[in-house]
């Protein structure tokens, strides 16, 4: 299959499809090879970067952290649902006096979270792949961060997704008045 894997649903629609999206890069990039022996992929938040990952965290990985989710519209039938949501790929270092050591960490991090961002825009325009369809990708910043006392470095990556949100609801979901 083209896209990342085969996943029931958009990636847009729920935080879980778009969690089982990015565990699926990480398996697939090169850099990370994520497996369930060799765990590359977690989630995980800003706050535990700098405190202290909970998990024992394999160098380089993938951390996804929560969203957030807005609802905008011009009017009452033109909704759109914007998911703000982010990453970041982390890679630890030794020394914390060797800037080159703690610099080439900041680069690995940087090529893979670029090409991350490159496969998801990538998929996106796939007609065979029904997980990243539908969606603008906006707004994306990167930001480096950097642990001295665990000693690992890392580039935060986060950005917008928008797609429709349709007005009309479901009457299966709704009991008969």
């Amino acid at each position: 299959m083209s896209c990342a894997e085969d996943y029931t649903g958009n990636i847009h629609n729920t935080p879980e499809a778009f969690s089982l999206y990015l565990k699926g890069l990480a398996v697939l990039n090169n850099c990370l090879s994520h497996t369930d022996a060799a765990p590359h992929y977690f989630r995980g938040e800003l706050e535990e970067f700098y405190t202290g990952f909970r998990d024992r965290v394999n160098f380089p990985a993938l951390v996804q952290e929560a969203g957030e989710i807005r609802y905008t519209s011009g009017n009452a039938d033109n909704a759109f649902k914007e998911r703000e949501s982010s990453f970041m790929i982390v890679q630890g270092y030794e020394d914390d006096n060797d800037y080159d050591q703690i610099y080439a960490a900041f680069d690995l991090c940087e090529k893979i979270g670029d090409e991350i961002i490159r496969r998801i825009n990538a998929d996106k325009h796939k007609a065979d792949c029904m997980v990243v369809k539908d969606f603008s990708f906006e707004d994306v910043s990167a930001v480096c961060i950097q642990n001295v006392r665990e000693r690992y470095a890392g580039i935060r990556y986060s950005f917008t997704t928008k797609t429709p949100f349709w007005n009309e609801t479901d009457p299966n979901k709704w009991k008969d008045e």
